[in-house]
C-alpha cells in the first residue's frame, strides 16, 4: 500500500471555498480504481488547516490520482488558496486494520 498525508493551510478568505473542493475531491476519489481510503479533515481548533489522508493499492494508484482532471484543478486553485505550498509526506503501510 502507498499512503499520503497532506497538510494544506488556506488563506482565510478561501477558508470556505477550500473546505467545498475537498469535499469534492473526496467524493472523486473514492470511485478511482485503486484508492483505497481517502479522507479530508480540518484540524480542531484551526479553522484554517486541513489534513488529507489518502491511501493506494499502489504508487500507479497515486499516479492515475494524480492525473486526474478534478486533482489538476484543485492543484491550480491552491496556488491562490493556501498560505503556503502543501506539506505532502509520503508513506509505505507497516500494518493496517481491514479497509471496508
Amino acid at each position: 500500500m502507498y499512503g499520503l498525508i497532506v497538510e494544506l493551510a488556506a488563506k482565510p478568505a478561501f477558508d470556505g471555498d477550500l473546505e467545498v473542493l475537498l469535499r469534492d475531491l473526496v467524493a472523486a476519489a473514492g470511485p478511482e480504481e485503486g484508492t483505497l481510503f481517502y479522507a479530508a479533515h480540518r484540524m480542531a481548533g484551526r479553522d484554517n488547516k486541513f489534513v488529507l489522508y489518502e491511501l493506494y493499492r499502489d504508487r500507479a494508484a497515486w499516479d492515475a490520482h494524480v492525473g486526474s482532471e478534478v486533482l489538476q484543478q484543485a492543484l491550480r486553485r491552491f496556488e491562490d488558496w493556501l498560505v503556503v505550498p502543501p506539506k505532502i509526506t509520503y508513506c509505505e503501510a507497516v500494518a493496517t486494520t481491514p479497509i471496508g
